[in-house]
């Protein structure tokens, strides 16, 4: 019920709508109604039963004031005109009555949609702020298929609950509402016999409901891992095919695909029960009430008449269908509510990293960064840096070196705060980075990593990314320096070239520098180089490697490498070993130490 209150507040800017839709379905709902009660004059005047009436009677809200009134009028047709021509006047009444009662049910549709686009536009918008801004941390324990199916499947499932349930909430009760009254007014014991269903409904509704989402929890669980597997599957066709694994991988997703069809398949037939079930038990009233109602019609004197009669079963029949739409609407709401479990999830989502109530503006770097006895830990007890003690002074160039998962790429992490230290500070010219602005401290510093992200959209995009008021030529100015301009312009569009997605158009050392273009447009004050190089042939490296040098000619830079042409000109190198720092100083200092980085780098040589 929780869920359901959250869900509902991103109506709440539909409130005008909500309101009109109502309104338009409870005219829809009295014109449908007296549409039907037509059928009664219409039966009398045919058979002969309208009596003429000598005066029109009071208006009143009863049964025999109504009746009275039409066989006044009717009484004034026949005298006048004939019975044809009362029945036409009957007739013609009907289809007016029917015109505007669906006339109205559409304008409620017609009103329901901008609730339905905006409910599903705002929903989806919340979501994707809340996953660009949670920490990294979050995303190394969910799938991101499951986090994308997340966003596709299970908010098209919450839409579809939410919009069904208001469409129905707003005219189903208005429909049973009148077409209770006017079945009390009819005949009160006929009415109650009917209603002698209404507990094993109930019952009904609460054990299905249960069942459909219980059930829909995991069909959503096993739809996101298919949905890993998929987005995994075509990010490694090359692997797949390149080790003849496509059997396998077609058997891991035909596993999964079973698993959720089986689901699927039971959620539908649960689904699907209810409707039948309280049609059924609509029936069975409705027969009860054939065979009271028709002893009533036939007993000398008839309680009831004949035309009357006829008028009740036809409501009656007509009370079902919003009956069963209001019942299936709960079902549709469980359904939902366990993909808005799951959205939950993301939207609950702790964000870790949070700004201070006043933070404090930077836009420069004046003096230096400071790590102070910095630990960190991905999991609880699990430290993966410990004791990190080091000083990079503005215009130095610093350098981690040591093997993989020795903690290199989680020092210089910290840093923009992807991730928060939990003991220890880093000072940014004297102050603790988290009492700082977040976007000023992000401003600082300019990012190439190995992995190089691009987006699929042109080359300038891509090097102007994040940034406003960039022109051509200072994106052509900053491919120059990345040595990048040359073959942009060979490419058949040049700058407006697209690079597919993840930049797979180009080639590794083609992606690494428009990475460093994107970095010396930036102009950051702070350089984080992690292993930009690393992944690159000897060439591509090398003219890369030219690029590098250029970008960092007199600025603050962070890097990790493996390379030695790359640290030998650092002004500290730092040798990191299972997360802490074991020996420090310059390559001719730590060379002539004979200690772990002179080992690593005579490796290399």
């Amino acid at each position: 019920m929780n869920l359901l209150k959250r869900l509902l507040k991103y109506l709440s800017p539909f409130g005008k709508n909500i309101a009109a839709i109502v309104v338009a379905n409870i005219l829809y709902a009295f014109f449908s109604l007296f549409s039907f009660t037509m059928i009664a004059p219409f039966l009398s005047v045919l058979f002969g039963h309208a009596e003429q009436m000598a005066a029109k009677p009071d208006f009143a809200f009863t049964l025999d004031a109504i009746i009275g009134t039409f066989n006044y009028y009717m009484g004034e047709i026949i005298a006048h005109s004939g019975k044809v021509y009362a029945l036409l006047y009957v007739a013609v009444s009907m289809v007016i009555l029917s015109l505007l009662s669906n006339f109205f049910r559409y304008m409620a549709m017609y009103t329901l949609a901008p609730v339905r686009a905006g409910f599903l536009k705002n929903l989806r918008k919340d979501i994707y702020h809340q996953i660009i801004v949670l920490p990294l941390s979050f995303y190394s324990q969910e799938r991101r298929g499951d986090i994308l199916n997340r966003m596709g499947s299970d908010v098209q499932e919450v839409e579809w609950s939410i919009i069904s349930t208001l469409q129905s909430l707003c005219r189903d009760p208005f429909l049973i509402i009148l077409y209770m009254i006017a079945l009390f007014k009819i005949s009160a014991p006929l009415t109650l016999v009917s209603l002698l269903i209404l507990p094993l409904v109930g019952y009904l509704i609460a054990i299905i409901g249960k069942s459909i989402k219980r059930n829909s929890v995991k069909a959503q669980q096993i739809l996101g891992h298919m949905s890993s597997i998929f987005e995994e599957s075509i990010g490694g066709l090359k692997i797949i095919k390149g080790y003849n694994a496509i059997d396998l991988a077609d058997e891991q997703f035909k596993a999964e695909d079973e698993k959720f069809y089986k689901l699927h398949r039971k959620i539908f037939r649960i689904t699907e029960l209810g409707s039948p079930l309280i049609e059924i038990l609509c029936i069975i009233a409705l027969t009860v009430i054939l065979f009271i109602g028709s002893r009533m019609v036939l007993n000398s004197g008839g309680t009831i008449p004949a035309e009357i009669f006829m008028m009740f079963i036809l409501i009656f029949s007509r009370l079902i269908q919003p009956a069963k739409t209001l019942v299936s609407s709960i079902y549709t709401v469980q359904k939902g509510m366990a993909s808005a479990q799951r959205i939950y999830q993301i939207l609950d989502g702790d964000e870790v990293i949070e700004e201070v109530a006043d933070p404090i503006r930077i836009n420069k770097l004046e003096k230096e960064i400071e790590y102070r006895h910095v630990s960190f830990a991905y999991k609880e007890n699990e430290e993966v840096l410990h004791d990190i003690n080091f000083t990079l002074h503005k215009g130095e160039f610093i350098a981690l070196v040591g093997a993989s998962g020795s903690g290199k790429s989680t020092i210089v992490d910290l840093l923009p705060r992807f991730y928060d230290i939990q003991q220890g500070e880093i000072l940014v010219d004297g102050i603790d980075s988290r009492q700082l602005k977040i976007s000023d401290l992000r401003g600082l510093f300019g990012i190439v990593n190995q992995d190089v992200t691009l987006f699929n959209d042109t080359i300038h995009n891509n090097i102007a990314f994040g940034m406003e008021n960039v022109t051509r030529e200072m994106v052509e100015q900053a491919a120059k320096v990345a040595h990048a301009h040359d073959f942009i312009m060979e490419m058949e569009n040049g700058y407006d070239t697209i690079v597919g997605d993840r930049g797979m158009k180009l080639s590794g050392g083609q992606r690494q520098r428009l990475s460093i273009a994107r970095a010396v447009l930036k102009n950051p004050e702070v350089l984080i180089l992690d292993e930009a190089t690393s992944a690159l042939d000897t060439e591509s490296e090398h003219i890369v490697q030219t690029a590098l040098q250029e970008l960092m000619h007199n600025r603050t830079a962070i890097v990790i490498a493996h390379r030695l042409s790359t640290i030998r000109k650092a002004n500290l190198i730092l040798f990191i070993e299972n997360g802490r720092i074991v020996e420090r100083g310059t390559h001719e200092e730590l060379m002539e130490a004979h200690g772990a980085y002179y080992r690593f780098c005579a490796v290399q040589q």
